[in-house]
């Protein structure tokens, strides 16, 4: 049940914006079935929503988020650009 939860997070992490991350105040976990392994021993309801200090220890088995490879930078930007390989001269249609 454990993965699913992580999975679920991952997911609900690819919902933020780039600049936010979730955290015991932004994130709850509602679940349905047995207790988890960081849970308190004992729960046998149905249905629940974990929120706040409980929700830590899922938050960190969660994957460092990956971050976007750094955009190219253009050749004309670089100073570096090879020189055109076509002409600028007219092209002239013979008839």
């Amino acid at each position: 049940m454990e993965d699913l939860i992580r999975h679920g997070l991952h997911a609900l992490r690819e919902t933020l914006q780039q600049d936010k991350e979730l955290t015991t105040n932004n994130t709850s976990i509602g679940i349905v079935g047995p207790s988890g392994v960081h849970e308190a021993a004992g729960t046998s309801v149905d249905f629940r929503i974990l929120e706040g200090p409980p929700i830590e220890a899922y938050l960190q088995t969660m994957q460092p988020k990956e971050l976007p490879p750094p955009a190219p930078v253009p050749a004309a930007a670089s100073g570096s650009a090879p020189p055109p390989t076509g002409s600028d001269e007219d092209v002239q249609m013979s008839e």
